[in-house]
């Protein structure tokens, strides 16, 4: 009930949103904006996703050993099915598919899999607060998102990180003898327990060495679409390197309760981004669906095919969860 309650809370953020920017913004000139944007950038942007979406795949499977023993293809195909999903229904129901499709097709326990998509979605918690912190000695951000604010997060998710690490007996045993009763509750212990699997790799400097690179590329690959999809509309930023800042502002919409697909606050988000650097509101909701658009499209792509190919494996994801 509470679940649904909070779905219905994000659909009408979404739709007040929605209502607010075009009150405020005249959807005609936004249509005029779009229709000028020049296609070899969106198409450059189009392949760079894919790409992105492969390198995503290629870090999530360096997470444990026994990943190695599978194509990075079972990866892909899981990846863009997960994503595809969180794209149009609610609850994150993605991740759980995500899991379960690379389980069934690994024969890996949906626990161990399911505990890596949380590693990967914590992960990349980092790099937009990064890039804040640093985008914030070039540019003066609003108070929304101050040097002091970012830095509280981020020292937030390092602490949350030492304690769940160094209290991890006292963790596990806590939620053994209160919850172990309950069906549900085991599967969330062997979840948990299997988290711990994922960081105790986490441990070994020569794994962290790779990862670590990894997901600034892919981050900086994100970053490279929204500075061509602005070259496409014609907007002019500073530097190459704002392009980071407003990804990672607008990165930001996804902690807002909204409809799937984060639709109204990705492109409420885009707007606040952009006129850090005196781009006006028109120029930022063009921005924000072209951009939205864009990074929804390689994904979407490839997940409606796997989805076609794998009905019946997705299927039964409802009838097990």
């Amino acid at each position: 009930m509470k679940k649904w309650l909070k779905f219905i809370f994000g659909i009408l953020i979404s739709v007040v949103i929605i209502y607010m920017l075009l009150k405020v913004i005249d959807i005609k000139s936004v249509i005029k904006i779009i229709k000028s944007a020049k296609i070899v950038y969106l198409i450059i942007v189009f392949f760079i996703g894919i790409l992105l979406i492969l390198l995503r795949s290629f870090r999530w499977r360096m997470f444990l050993k026994q990943y190695k023993e599978y194509n990075i293809s079972l990866f892909f195909e899981s990846t863009n099915v997960g994503l595809t999903m969180n794209n149009f229904l609610p609850f994150r129901i993605g991740d759980l598919v995500q899991a379960y499709l690379l389980s069934k097709k690994s024969g890996l326990s949906k626990s161990l899999t399911f505990s890596t998509v949380l590693m990967e979605r914590f992960i990349d918690f980092f790099p937009p607060i990064i890039f804040i912190i640093i985008g914030s000695f070039y540019v003066i951000l609003p108070k929304e998102i101050s040097l002091p604010l970012a830095g509280i997060i981020f020292i937030g998710l390092i602490v949350f990180i030492v304690i769940i690490i160094k209290f991890k007996n006292i963790i596990l045993n806590k939620i053994e003898m209160l919850l172990l009763k309950k069906h549900f509750y085991v599967k969330f212990y062997n979840i948990l327990k299997n988290f711990y699997v994922g960081i105790e790799n986490f441990k070994d400097i020569k794994l962290l060495s790779k990862i670590v690179p990894i997901t600034f590329l892919l981050w900086s690959g994100y970053s490279l679409t929204a500075y061509l999809c602005c070259l496409s509309l014609g907007i002019d930023l500073p530097s190459f390197w704002s392009a980071f800042l407003v990804h990672a502002i607008i990165v930001l919409s996804v902690l807002v309760p909204s409809s799937p697909g984060y639709i109204g606050t990705w492109e409420a988000m885009s707007i606040f981004a952009l006129k850090i650097f005196g781009i006006d509101e028109t120029l930022g909701l063009a921005f924000g669906l072209v951009f939205h658009l864009m990074c929804m499209l390689p994904v979407i792509v490839f997940g409606l095919y796997y989805l076609m190919k794998e009905f019946t494996i997705i299927k039964n994801v409802a009838e097990e969860n």
